[in-house]
């Protein structure tokens, strides 16, 4: 994969890190529920939009950057990403303007749970993705010297 294809996903990734933080920030400053729908819908946008490119990919990152993973590992690493995509989707689906209005503390729990799942996930794809360029660099380096 070309590093400008590397370094798209890695602006994609710092603008979710962008939306989460602000979405949180709106949580816990006690933003309306509009802004904070609003503020959510941007994330989920993002996040979906993101997931388009890059999801197929990031199986093949964690077994290219680390050779020799077991099978086991990268059979848990699926499960655990498949697991929060749907957490994730259950999360956006819930949280409607009405509904953070209905229960603005419950919507503050949830999303307290479900932003530091979201870095942790948006930050194992940058370094998979920092490890494939690194690889790919020393590759080429390999051959032009050879």
């Amino acid at each position: 994969m070309p590093d400008r294809q590397h370094s798209r996903y890695l602006i994609e990734h710092a603008m979710i890190d962008r939306c989460a933080k602000d979405l949180a920030r709106l949580a816990d400053q006690g933003a309306p529920p509009r802004r904070l729908a609003d503020a959510l819908a941007l994330l989920a946008r993002t996040v979906a939009d993101h997931l388009k490119r890059e999801d197929a990919l990031i199986y093949e990152l964690a077994m290219r950057a680390r050779p020799g993973i077991a099978s086991g590992s990268i059979d848990r690493v699926k499960r655990d990403f498949e697991t929060l995509k749907d957490n994730w989707v259950s999360y956006i689906d819930r949280w409607s303007e009405g509904a953070i209005a209905a229960d603005r503390d419950s919507f503050a729990v949830e999303t307290q749970a479900m932003l530091p799942r979201l870095h942790e996930r948006v930050k194992l794809e940058s370094d998979l993705l920092v490890a494939m360029s690194l690889q790919e660099g020393g590759e080429s380096a390999a051959v032009n010297r050879a």
